[in-house]
């Protein structure tokens, strides 16, 4: 089988760059599959997460953002006509069977219209609860025209109002890594790109509430893009000694395995890889109930807190009671490894392949 995967690009840190990478290589290694990767606008940057070197690379090279209303969609034709006709070249010169794309906006709408007889698969990473509907009111009858839908958690489904769907989370990777829990120090850690809708800013204050009663920890945040508003509001908070900014690593795990807790506070999260990540490294999670993801992967009360979106004071109620008692803390990382299963690779790959073969067979 040949499998083709669209993206925007893989030079980043984020959490579909690191899923996607992990699905390429399961592929290839675990089922004998030819890959054959696509980029929409990669440029000369490197990929940034270890492919497999049997893994084939084209870039389409259409570096407009292909975003937004009628009107943008009109001006960027010209882009959305290359767009087209490349992925259409690549498709026909590799004899792809299937193609997988993650590409939002404009690029999904053209996506369904070449090679029609070629199996398509639309993977929607971000939350409904973000996209403006009525827009997707008319962009669902285009949607539509993928084979399937996948969605990464049940509570997606009823925003898209679209009946070619299918459920498959993201999954836990290298299971088998030592966590080194006796290495852990006082630290509270995250991890997104510096953003605002991973909204750093409300954890900064829900730190000031912390730091006034817990003097021997620290907050540890690592991210990629612009610091300086996070850097101006620890300085007027006077935070400067307990807070930590790190730049985006691909040492994620080995940074989590060196703490104790693991915070998130995000506007929306469809099924944050970064969850999966610390319960790997065993690591109770306090975290908004962003729409949707958190409370699909977190238990309330059993392997870690769901906090009322947005509610800083809650938020710092909880992570204050876990940051002072350890058998809370134990309890939850106990209670997180049925969650190993749940969202196992092996798990997880299985029902990409069952995927495959129903859109082949049809």
């Amino acid at each position: 089988m040949k499998i083709g995967i669209l993206v925007n690009g893989m030079s980043g840190i984020g959490g579909i760059q690191r899923i996607t990478t992990e699905k390429i290589n399961g592929w290839i290694e675990d089922y004998g599959y030819e890959v054959i990767l696509i980029t929409k606008n990669q440029g000369n940057a490197s990929v940034f997460y270890k492919l497999h070197e049997k893994c084939k690379f084209y870039n389409l090279d259409v570096k407009s953002k292909l975003y937004g209303g009628v009107i943008s969609y009109i001006r960027n034709s010209r882009k959305g006509f290359k767009f087209y006709t490349g992925l259409k070249k690549i498709i026909e010169t590799e004899s792809i069977d299937i193609l997988l794309t993650t590409v939002i906006g404009f690029d999904s709408l053209i996506v369904p219209f070449v090679k029609f007889k070629i199996p398509k698969i639309l993977e929607i990473h971000s939350s409904g609860a973000s996209y403006n509907m009525k827009t997707w009111f008319y962009k669902k009858y285009i949607i539509r025209q993928y084979n399937k839908i996948v969605l990464l958690s049940l509570d997606e489904i009823a925003y898209f109002g679209l009946k070619n769907v299918v459920v498959i989370p993201n999954f836990i990777y290298d299971l088998n890594e030592n966590t080194h829990v006796n290495a852990k120090k006082n630290i509270v850690i995250t991890a997104g790109r510096i953003a605002p809708i991973k909204q750093f800013d409300q954890l900064i204050d829900i730190w000031a509430i912390i730091a006034a009663k817990n003097l021997n920890w620290e907050l540890h945040i690592y991210g990629g893009g612009d610091v300086k508003l996070l850097q101006e509001k620890i300085r007027k908070e006077k935070l400067e000694q307990n807070v930590r900014l790190y730049p985006a690593t691909k040492e994620i795990k080995n940074k989590m395995q060196e703490a104790k807790i693991f915070v998130l506070v995000s506007q929306y999260e469809a099924f944050p890889m970064v969850l999966l990540e610390a319960i790997q490294a065993q690591l109770p999670i306090v975290s908004y109930d962003s729409p949707h993801g958190p409370k699909n992967i977190i238990s309330h009360d059993i392997d870690g807190f769901i906090v009322p979106l947005n509610d800083k004071m809650a938020f710092a109620e909880k992570l204050d009671l876990l940051i002072n008692d350890e058998v809370i803390r134990e309890s939850f990382i106990e209670n997180q490894k049925i969650k190993l299963d749940t969202f196992s690779k092996n798990r997880v790959m299985n029902q990409w392949n069952d995927l495959f073969l129903e859109v082949l067979r049809k």
